[in-house]
């Protein structure tokens, strides 16, 4: 076509989010963050703590969000976030979120260097899982789920 031209630099891909969904909408939002490379990096307790004080201090940065349940697996984190927008602070999910990443992930890249352990150029994957809680016995739900992930990964990887 006259005027148009294929730009091998422009990535496409599918999104993850639910399609017409305002994610600045409030409520509770249960996410799912893996590492890029499916190591149990986790595992390790200085990179555990990274982890831990960047979900902690999020509330910090988003005034308008509150923490609710949380876990951290050996290659993944998963999280219930819920987003009180008002006039002053409408952060998206997408925001949070990406906050986050990029806040415990350029930490964690950093202590990964610092103690001279091979590590790519990316800590998270690039995207996340999420899903909107849509009542009370969905947050039950996913709240159940949290807390039992520990026990389903140590059945599976039979350390019971």
């Amino acid at each position: 076509m006259k005027g148009h031209h294929f730009d091998p630099t422009l990535h496409y891909r599918r999104s993850l989010r639910l399609p017409g969904y305002n994610y600045a909408a409030e409520g509770a939002y249960f996410v799912t963050i893996c590492l890029d490379e499916p190591q149990p990096l986790l595992l390790n307790p200085e990179l555990r703590a990274i982890v831990e004080e960047t979900w902690n201090a999020l509330p910090r940065r988003f005034p308008t969000i509150s923490l609710d349940e949380c876990i951290i697996m050996p290659d993944h984190i998963h999280f219930i976030v819920w987003l009180h927008p008002n006039k002053e602070s409408r952060p998206t999910l997408g925001r949070v979120v990406g906050a986050f990443k990029s806040l415990a992930g350029r930490a964690a890249l950093n202590y990964l260097r610092s103690k001279g352990l091979r590590c790519g150029q990316h800590f998270w994957q690039r995207d996340f899982h999420d899903h909107v809680i849509r009542n009370e016995a969905d947050l039950q739900e996913k709240r159940l789920y949290i807390r039992n992930n520990p026990i389903k990964d140590d059945l599976k990887h039979n350390r019971l």
